[in-house]
């Protein structure tokens, strides 16, 4: 990594930092090289103001959305390596292009109102992968598929707060799904990290566990 220096004066104290700088990217052409799909809670946390815009929930990653660089990829500015470089191309897009130069699909699950039919959230979650993600997952034909497993999506963990309500059977059918894209298309490479799920009460029979078991 780079470090960056800096002189720290106080009227108590002269020192100097010294932070660490890490690049994300082997290089800039790398942002054509990576997939990137989160499924998530998204809006209110009470239904009662569910027009007001803004993700109020955590991870409040964003609302359902697939950029430009999935669906309209001729759009996309691409800058030349050298341009990239030589004139901070980066710094000078405006939001909107730096968010749709990349791969990326969001789904943002909204809390079920009373009158929803129970389960209709799993039916959307399994949607979202069926319709949208995995197809393009599939186009995209990986070399590696990183899962970041969040089992607090599970419907008994209060930390998700009612937003996706998945269950044990959930897991294993997405889990399936990924698998079979990657046995297509990267002779199987997969690699899971536990992202979240804070149900362990019960033990080896919390819904933490019993989701973990079927993942």
């Amino acid at each position: 990594p780079n470090i960056d220096r800096a002189a720290v004066r106080t009227p108590f104290a002269v020192g100097a930092l010294h932070i660490p700088r890490y690049k994300p990217w082997l290089n800039e052409d790398d942002v054509h090289d990576v997939f990137f799909s989160s499924t998530h809670g998204f809006g209110p946390r009470d239904i009662r103001f569910t027009d007001q815009q803004g993700g109020w929930f955590y991870p409040a990653s964003g609302q359902t959305r697939t950029t430009d660089a999935i669906n309209n990829p001729s759009r996309i500015e691409n800058p030349s390596l050298s341009d990239f470089l030589l004139s901070q191309t980066w710094t000078r897009m405006g939001e909107d292009s730096r968010s749709n130069c990349c791969k990326i699909i969001n789904v943002g699950l909204d809390l079920p109102r009373p009158s929803d039919v129970p389960g209709m959230q799993r039916v959307e979650f399994r949607d979202s992968y069926r319709k949208n993600i995995l197809p393009h997952l599939m186009d995209f034909d990986p070399d590696l598929i990183f899962i970041s497993a969040g089992f607090d999506a599970h419907k008994k963990d209060t930390m998700n707060f009612g937003y996706v309500g998945m269950v044990e059977d959930d897991y294993e059918w997405v889990t399936e799904q990924l698998v079979k894209v990657a046995n297509t298309c990267c002779n199987g490479r997969v690699i899971s990290v536990l992202e979240g799920g804070y149900k362990i009460h019960g033990g080896i029979v919390s819904p933490f566990a019993r989701s973990v078991a079927h993942h």
